[in-house]
C-alpha cells in the first residue's frame, strides 16, 4: 500500500451512503487536510473477493518539521451486531450515479471536485472543468420525441465516458447538462480537451427512421485558479458555456478567449 494510490489498489472503499470514495474525497484526504484523526465506519473488498464491514482510522503521520508527509490507516472488522443496516442497505447504492446515462450525478461530481481541489492544494495538480449543454435540445424533444431524445442523450454518454481518460470524469450536471473535470498539465491542455470532446459529439448519432439523428454542445472550460472554489470555477465554466451559446452555439470558450 505504501507508495500507492488507493484507487490503484482493488480496495474499493465505500461509505455508509454507497460513495466510492477511492474515487472521491476520502477519509484519508480528509484526514490530512484537517490535520486529525478520523474514523469511519466503511466497506472494502477482501483479497479474496468478498465484501468486510469494518471501523477504519486514519491517523496523520508528521516529520521532523511537524508536517504531515503520510496517514496511517488501521482497519477493525466490525461484529455482526455493529454493522449498521443503512449501510448494507445502500452497497449498492446508485444514489451517485444519473439512472438515464449512469454517468456520475451531481452529487458525485461534487465530490470528486472536492479531491481534485486537495490535490491542487497540497500537490499542486492542477485541473480543469467543462460545462456543456446540448444545443437546441428542447426543439430536438419537440421534433422527434422524449424517447429519441433520451436515447440520444444515453448515446453521447456513452461517446463521451468511451473517449475519457482513467483520470476524467463526465457526468450528468441536470437536463442536458454535463460538467467533466480533468487533470492537466497546463492551460493549453483545456482547448484540446474541449476540442476532443466537441468531435466524440459531434460525430454522435441515434437513428430515426431512415435518417441519421445528430446534435452539438455549446462548450465552456476553465483551469482551477488559486482563489478557486468548487463554486466559483462552476460558475466560470457555466458563463463560458453561455458565451458559447451566445456566440452561435457548437462552439468552445476557454480562459484565453
Amino acid at each position: 500500500m505504501v507508495g500507492r494510490k488507493c484507487a490503484a489498489t482493488n480496495l474499493h472503499h465505500l461509505d455508509e451512503k454507497g460513495t466510492p470514495l477511492c474515487q472521491t474525497y476520502c477519509p484519508l484526504l480528509q484526514c490530512m487536510d484537517e490535520e486529525k484523526t478520523k474514523t469511519k465506519k466503511l466497506i472494502f473488498t477482501h483479497k479474496n473477493g468478498f465484501r468486510v464491514v469494518i471501523s477504519a482510522h486514519f491517523i496523520p503521520l508528521t516529520d521532523d518539521q511537524g508536517r504531515i508527509t503520510m496517514v496511517a490507516e488501521v482497519f477493525e472488522e466490525l461484529s455482526l451486531l455493529d454493522r449498521d443496516t443503512s449501510l448494507v442497505q445502500n452497497l449498492y447504492s446508485l444514489a451517485y450515479h444519473d439512472p438515464l446515462t449512469h454517468l456520475p450525478n451531481r452529487g458525485l461530481l461534487e465530490a470528486t471536485l472536492r479531491m481534485r481541489f486537495s490535490e491542487f492544494h497540497r500537490l499542486r495538480q492542477s485541473f480543469a472543468v467543462l460545462f456543456a449543454d446540448i444545443d437546441y435540445f428542447h426543439k430536438f424533444n419537440e421534433q422527434y420525441g422524449h424517447l429519441a431524445g433520451d436515447s440520444m442523450l444515453k448515446v453521447i454518454s456513452e461517446s463521451m465516458k468511451q473517449s475519457s481518460r482513467k483520470t476524467d470524469t463526465i457526468g450528468r450536471w441536470g437536463g442536458e447538462e454535463f460538467l467533466g473535470i480533468f487533470l492537466i498539465k497546463d492551460k493549453k491542455d483545456t482547448m484540446v480537451i474541449a476540442n476532443r470532446l466537441q468531435k466524440t459529439v459531434n460525430q454522435a448519432f441515434i437513428p430515426y427512421d431512415s435518417e441519421k439523428l445528430h446534435i452539438t454542445m455549446s462548450i465552456g472550460i476553465t483551469a482551477v485558479q488559486e482563489k478557486d472554489t468548487i463554486v466559483s470555477i462552476i460558475s466560470r465554466a457555466d458563463h463560458y458555456m453561455y458565451r458559447a451559446k451566445n456566440m452561435g452555439r457548437n462552439t468552445i470558450i476557454s480562459d484565453e478567449q
